[in-house]
């Protein structure tokens, strides 16, 4: 399942129960102890405005190695404390669902493909990831090319993975606290339909070309994410998957603009814990940026 969740980006509840006195306690003392991050160097950032219940946005990663993982007891407070979790997608994905939007509706994979391209695909699989063309057909002939690409990119991570997605979800759940998708699973999935075949076929072969290059550039990414230096992180994605950035309207921007009504109407009646993928927080166009436009003070704090 933690795989499913590298797509984003590449980038996974129910009601809190205690009184509204406790609350308002708890979530005074939280405010003071936030340790504001003058540099703007975190992947913490408080929501304050008028009309607006304190809230707070943190940038994930959806899957990370291990060793590069770190999931402060500040934030598993904060998001105790919170009424409500907003996530990119609301829940678990059914696995048979999932299946069936990552289906093609008609022919198979080697339709989407030039003879050539599709060589240079089968022979990636069969000596870099030991799936040998008859296996290779049997699991991804009748799925669309962006499988291709989520297959490729999560051998860019280790065996031993964690998920912030999971993890933020598992306390959710534990605590009963809401959790409220800003997008289903089939409008994201839906994103890499827009992109025209000739494109999304670029994007599968530059990911074969530039393997060995772009999995020592995830483990760069991985140690700039642990070490919040977000300055640095997007410039790197950026240079890292320029296919990918080519379409950046499309798995971002555009992205970023639907969600910010939903995070307006929620957050004007109750304290949010704002969970999605940390390329959509920051830069002209960011979630933050976008915020501020609106009026909203949104400010860096420490995650410690």
């Amino acid at each position: 399942m933690k795989n499913q969740i590298t797509l984003f980006g590449i980038i996974v509840f129910y009601f809190l129960s205690c009184s509204s006195s406790n609350k308002e306690t708890s979530t005074s003392e939280a405010e003071n102890e936030d340790i504001i991050v003058e540099n703007g160097n975190s992947l913490l950032w408080k929501i304050e405005g008028k009309d607006c219940q304190t809230s707070y946005l943190y940038g994930t990663m959806h899957i990370i190695n291990s060793e590069y993982y770190n999931f402060t007891e500040n934030m598993t407070k904060k998001i105790e404390e919170s009424d409500a979790i907003i996530m990119e997608v609301g829940g678990m994905p059914n696995p048979l669902e999932t299946l069936e939007l990552m289906q093609l509706d008609s022919g198979d994979i080697r339709d989407q493909f030039t003879a050539e391209d599709m060589a240079t695909i089968v022979e990636f699989f069969d000596k870099k990831l030991d799936t040998d063309p008859e296996k290779f057909y049997q699991i991804y002939g009748q799925m669309k090319p962006f499988f291709l690409i989520q297959a490729i990119t999560q051998n860019y991570f280790s065996d031993d993975t964690e998920s912030y997605d999971l993890d933020i979800m598992g306390i959710a759940g534990s605590k009963e606290i809401p959790l409220i998708g800003l997008e289903t699973l089939e409008q994201q999935l839906g994103f890499f339909d827009i992109i025209p075949k000739e494109g999304m076929s670029e994007m599968v072969v530059q990911s074969i070309e530039n393997y060995d290059k772009e999995k020592k550039q995830t483990e760069k990414m991985m140690k700039i994410y642990a070490e919040q230096k977000v300055d640095k992180l997007i410039p790197m994605m950026k240079k890292q998957s320029p296919e990918f950035m080519e379409y950046g309207d499309i798995f971002l921007y555009d992205r970023n603009k639907a969600w910010i009504p939903k995070i307006k109407e929620n957050i004007q009646s109750k304290k949010c814990f704002i969970a999605v993928g940390a390329a959509h927080l920051f830069g002209e166009g960011g979630v933050i940026d976008l915020l501020e436009k609106e009026g909203y003070t949104v400010t860096a704090v420490s995650t410690d």
